[in-house]
């Protein structure tokens, strides 16, 4: 029991440590990962994406609802094309990878950690990484976040390793990495990273040049560029060669267009520093803390140097841009909280204050995450017994209090942990429940079990586009349809259309019916949860009941 608890508080041994914390986070992260159907709308666009290579044989060239898709680098693409072909084409086999690159981007995390801070910084780091909010709220989503964040993190690591130990193999690797990160979301990334690691370089030689100039031969540019520019940019060549200008438009819209003309409502200089107070939360306010401390130098600023360039060249970038997406700053996610490690390893405040501050900065979120788990339990009509874990957390947080130690940094990094485990367990159990108001599966099934439909038939929406209709009726979908455009499709005709409409429908029938949420995404996740939940109370407001109706040619 000794040893579990020694666990539990971060101070087991350390092999053992990681063994046992990569087995809950991994057994949490895949925890009914699976269970809902694909989301909407953008985790549809990679699913129908790549249900369509299969069907096509095409997988150089992207198409969403069988038009052309040049708005991503197709490497995402690949990966879940590639666990498709050993798993199915289904919920599992598409978001496998995701979670495993989830999982990676923690163990990396860890990895620097460890190189930069010790066993015991690897430890934070990937106990901070792993149950972060921003990441756990993309972990299993198939898009490009997550795979971004590990190509990411893979050069962050290949590139700190090679420099410290001066390796030409693990910076060559950081260069494949970079090409991988490009490969996955765009060119941009070039000039993101670059700029991390030469802000590194000056500032870590205090700007000698004869010093900057050995690092620069170090890394090898000649053979590192040519490598990034032959994988990252190899699928953009292919895509211009092949459809010129009617692909770069739309790729470079997406790309440095969004960052450099994108329309806003005016600078938002502090917008990334508010994503920042929840994204990486429980850790946030520790993070805040972290870099008052960088800023006022009562931390040795070299040893946050390198993850201090790589968030501040990222907030920079990001900032200066026009286009702002919070998920841009997931990236930065090990940066921030690598730079939290250096104080859990020795910081220990005499003074009152300092020491208030300190413990505040964590057990304050840790306070608020119990209290909202409580909550969770009751609003979302969860088992009785699940009010256990919000109780076993606070049994846990006095146990850490009046444990001995001379440094208890090792609880604060712990206390957040093992809380957040306890919400998302929480969350996780209440998944399948929403599956009785994503009905997209059971329309699918609906619409095969008619053989007699052609394939070929599009299936027309009525005023609206449900974006993974395509993909779980296996066909093209045309948007914005009105009954009378529905009325005089000809010979044959498939329509999802809301009740209201099936009376001006002329010789339909109704092959299929269900509830659909009637908002044009679900991704305001806990909005759509009470939605659910006020549903199984009898409340469908937030509901439109659809058939899927055929007529014969």
């Amino acid at each position: 029991m000794s040893k579990f608890l020694k666990l539990v508080s971060l101070e087991g041994n350390h092999q053992l440590q990681v063994r046992f914390l990569m087995f809950v986070i991994t057994g949490l992260y895949l925890f009914n990962f699976h269970v809902n159907d694909i989301w909407t709308p953008n985790e549809s666009f990679y699913a129908e994406a790549v249900r369509e290579m299969f069907e096509s044989g095409n997988f150089l060239e992207i198409f969403y609802n069988y038009e052309p898709r040049y708005n991503k680098p197709p490497l995402t693409y690949w990966v879940i094309a590639a666990s498709s072909a050993v798993f199915g084409l289904n919920e599992f086999g598409i978001r496998f990878p995701i979670v495993l690159m989830a999982l990676g981007s923690i163990w990396f995390t860890y990895l620097l950690g460890k190189q930069l801070y010790g066993e015991k910084g690897g430890i934070y780091a990937m106990v901070m990484m792993a149950f972060s909010v921003q990441l756990l709220a993309v972990k299993q989503y198939a898009s490009p976040e997550i795979p971004l964040t590990f190509f990411f993190t893979l050069t962050m690591y290949y590139f700190i390793k090679g420099y410290q130990i001066r390796s030409t193999k693990y910076l060559m690797l950081s260069y494949v990495m970079l090409g991988l990160t490009v490969l996955t979301k765009g060119f941009p990334y070039i000039i993101v990273i670059s700029g991390t690691i030469g802000l590194f370089i000056l500032l870590n030689n205090q700007f000698k040049w004869s010093q900057i100039w050995k690092d620069i031969k170090l890394m090898k540019l000649h053979l590192g560029i040519p490598l990034v520019l032959l994988i990252g940019l190899s699928w953009v060549i292919f895509m211009y060669l092949k459809n010129g200008n009617e692909f770069w438009e739309v790729y470079y819209r997406e790309t440095f267009g969004r960052a450099l003309s994108k329309k806003t409502n005016g600078p938002k200089p502090f917008f990334y520093l508010e994503v920042i107070s929840w994204s990486i939360l429980p850790y946030s306010l520790a993070f805040f803390f972290a870099l008052i401390k960088v800023i006022r130098n009562r931390v040795d600023f070299r040893k946050v140097l390198f993850p201090f360039c790589w968030f501040i060249v990222m907030l920079v970038i990001f900032t200066i841009a026009k286009g702002k997406i919070p998920t841009y700053m997931i990236q930065a996610h090990p940066a921030m909280l690598l730079m939290i490690v250096p104080l859990l390893l020795s910081y220990n405040p005499e003074k009152r204050l300092w020491k208030g501050l300190w413990s505040f900065v964590f057990l304050f979120p840790t306070i608020l995450i119990v209290g909202a788990n409580f909550v969770i339990v009751h609003q979302l009509k969860l088992p009785v017994a699940l009010y256990l874990i919000p109780v076993a957390s606070i049994a846990l947080l006095v146990w850490f209090h009046f444990q001995k130690a001379v440094n208890k940094n090792h609880m604060l990094a712990a206390a957040p942990f093992w809380v957040m485990l306890g919400v998302l367990i929480c969350f996780g159990s209440v998944m399948p429940r929403l599956e009785k108001f994503r009905p997209y599966d059971k329309m699918g099934i609906a619409l095969a079990q008619r053989e007699e439909i052609d394939t070929k038939t599009p299936v027309l929406i009525e005023a609206t586009l449900i974006h993974n209709v395509p993909y779980y009726t296996k066909r093209f979908a045309k948007r914005d349809a009105t009954v009378d455009s529905i009325n005089t499709v000809r010979p044959e005709a498939l329509a999802l259309v809301r009740e209201e409409s099936l009376s001006k429908l002329d010789n339909f029938e109704s092959i299929w019916s269900g509830l659909i949420y009637d908002f044009p995404s679900e991704s305001q996740f806990a909005k759509f949860i009470m939605a659910c939940i006020a549903a199984e109370d009898g409340d469908l407001s937030k509901f439109a009941k659809y058939h899927l109706v055929y007529r014969k040619p």
